[in-house]
């Protein structure tokens, strides 16, 4: 995990990340401009040097994080028609063991690229010592908590909780791989989506969404399609909720906030991490509209749904290294399998999980109390049935027997009537099995 020492909020990031990843391993950068965007001979001089002096065989991944440089310029002309002069700086340290000159650097032919990405299209886990890369992500966003709050959410992404989908939001004439994500990967998978090819705005859903691929702006849509909480996308996003667009400059910056413009007129990653998101793929600079430039959606879902952690799945899924792409998000995020009567997402069912369901018990979708997590099946109703999923998989202290003095932390009265539920469903279970 890099840092840059003169950034306070990229140590917060560092810090916080190292609690919950007790074996990371931390390296602070001396000297290195907190600017987005930074020369060839700075990355070469004040950031590979550093970096390279830390790295082992045994590590895959380079994790950065807010404060250091987004993006390289690398203006000298390439050998190449096409030279692209942008390259992301975690799509530089990729190849940081093997290229050491400005003539190495960038995509050098955008139609006919040299960068190939070794590990481009396999459905293996990563390993430097197999491919001769790295893996690289970033830690970004408006601010440290936004950060933060989206590694927080990383850690409780799960498939198959009823009801959570993915939008495809597509548009007539664009190129993009969507039609392949919905045939070759959600359809085969029973994955429940929305798929829209029209040029329609998609900006609800009816459960919470844990995938987003669309146009954005190319779609037809304002510039604050997803900053605009009245007028962009109002449905809501389930922890790791993955952010993938075609457009051009979606991670051009993470500067500002959700009230202003992003500066280039598109989507930003970071607006999405600031409303409630979790990871996403982006660009620093133009990519072009292909397959080469462009992450593939199809790829990208494709691993994640088969357990890949999100770093290995971005960049299984992208092409090209040296290039403008980055990968946003924490990299240990996988897709975990939802355990029934898990409503706090944190892999195990227990007394909070009775409590969630205890506050919002009788309510329904439009009642205030409602709670989408609580409602197990997703019929738009919390009641017995979702009890039940509580019931079969609870590994907590015993609840409650009628007559009790005392009831658990945190208590409530719908919380003692669950209890007492649960103990006399499961008497009845045993007076029939006995």
């Amino acid at each position: 995990m890099l840092y840059n020492a003169a950034s306070p909020e990229g140590t917060q990031i560092a810090s916080y990340y190292a609690q919950l990843y007790p074996g990371v391993q931390m390296l602070a950068l001396d000297d290195v401009p907190t600017t987005e965007q930074i020369s060839a001979e700075v990355y070469l001089n004040q950031i590979r040097p550093q970096v390279l002096g830390a790295l082992t065989d045994s590590i895959d991944c380079i994790v950065t994080t807010k404060g250091l440089p987004l993006r390289i310029d690398n203006p000298s002309p390439g050998p190449l028609p096409g030279w692209n002069r942008y390259s992301s700086l975690e799509s530089e340290l990729a190849r940081i063991d093997s290229i050491s000159s400005q003539a190495g650097m960038g995509d050098q032919g955008i139609l006919n690229p040299l960068a190939i990405n070794p590990y481009y299209g396999r459905a293996q886990p990563f390993a430097h010592t197999t491919y001769g890369t790295r893996l690289a992500t970033r830690l970004d966003g408006f601010s440290a908590e936004d950060v933060i709050a989206s590694i927080g959410r990383s850690q409780k992404a799960v498939i198959g909780r009823p009801g959570c989908l993915f939008v495809l939001d597509d548009h007539p004439g664009r190129i993009d791989r969507m039609e392949l994500l919905r045939d070759k990967v959600l359809v085969p998978g029973n994955q429940p989506h929305v798929y829209d090819g029209t040029d329609a705005f998609v900006r609800d859903a009816p459960a919470p969404v844990l995938g987003y691929v669309s146009h954005g702006v190319h779609g037809g849509v304002s510039e604050s399609y997803i900053r605009d909480a009245d007028y962009g996308l109002a449905f809501p996003f389930a922890p790791g909720a993955v952010f993938h667009t075609w457009e051009s400059f979606n991670a051009y910056t993470f500067q500002g906030d959700n009230s202003i413009p992003s500066p280039k007129g598109q989507g930003l990653v970071a607006q999405w991490i600031a409303r409630g998101g979790t990871v996403g793929t982006g660009h620093v600079q133009e990519p072009g509209a292909s397959s080469l430039g462009v992450t593939n959606e199809d790829v990208l879902f494709a691993r994640l749904l088969n357990g890949f952690t999100w770093a290995e799945a971005a960049w299984s899924a992208t092409a090209q290294l040296s290039f403008v792409n980055t990968v946003v998000g924490n990299p240990l995020m996988v897709y975990r399998p939802w355990v029934p009567g898990d409503c706090d997402l944190d892999g195990d069912v227990d007394i909070f999980d009775v409590s969630i369901v205890g506050v919002a018990y009788g309510t329904r979708i439009g009642d205030a109390k409602y709670n989408f997590w609580a409602d197990m099946n997703a019929d738009g109703d919390v009641d017995f049935w979702d009890l039940t999923f509580v019931d079969w998989n609870y590994t907590g202290p015993t609840l409650p027997e009628a007559g009790s003095s005392s009831v658990p932390e945190p208590a409530s009265a719908a919380l003692l009537i669950l209890g007492l539920c649960v103990v006399a469903r499961r008497r009845h279970d045993r007076r029939s099995q006995g």
